[in-house]
């Protein structure tokens, strides 16, 4: 009975084969040269994304870590009332009124899609640039920001790798099976007997 990981092995040592990565001596030139350019698009696909992989991550997560300090440093939550809603085609500007931790009275504008009634309360997030009803940054969202970067570098360097293999793959299969053909054209051809 096979294990779990053998199971594993196996399968990723058949993919392997499938994609010619082994030495065969019944293999032709063209799955030879296959296995080559293969060999030499996966090698341009590990020395190229690692350095563009790391530069990219640190990039994402160190200015997501400095908004993280900045919005919090600056912006601070306040619960406000609203005092005035005009509604422009859809969108709806809306004033609203607070008191700051200082004890001044600020009002402001924002747009919001929501409904909103004079009178009503709301959690808002007051800062230099205005108030806003979205909260300071997260930690959890510059994770989610560093990974999502992390993922397109990736993808960017190995996707063209990849397809430049899956045609190389096409045109040598299709070389491969004009060589079969051929082969069995001369077989065909091969007389028995007296």
């Amino acid at each position: 009975m096979r294990t779990r990981t053998g199971h594993w092995t196996a399968r990723i040592d058949r993919r392997r084969r499938s994609c010619g990565f082994d030495r065969n001596d019944l293999r032709r030139d063209v799955d030879r040269i296959q296995w080559r350019l293969g060999l030499l698009l996966l090698i341009v696909f590990l020395s190229a994304t690692p350095p563009l992989l790391t530069h990219a991550v640190q990039s994402a997560y160190g200015s997501g870590v400095r908004a993280e300090r900045q919005q919090a440093a600056t912006r601070h939550r306040v619960e406000a009332t609203i005092v005035r809603v005009r509604d422009p085609g859809g969108r709806r500007t809306v004033t609203v009124a607070w008191t700051d931790p200082d004890g001044t009275r600020r009002t402001d504008d924002y747009t919001t899609w929501r409904g909103a009634a004079v009178g009503e309360r709301l959690i808002l997030w007051a800062g230099p640039g205005g108030v806003s009803i979205t909260p300071p940054r997260r930690h959890a969202q510059t994770v989610i920001h560093t990974a999502v970067a992390g993922t397109g570098v990736a993808l960017a360097t190995g996707l063209p790798a990849l397809c430049i293999y899956g045609l190389v793959r096409a045109w040598y299969d299709r070389r491969r099976y004009q060589l079969w053909e051929a082969e069995w054209a001369r077989l065909d051809n091969h007389r028995i007997g007296p």
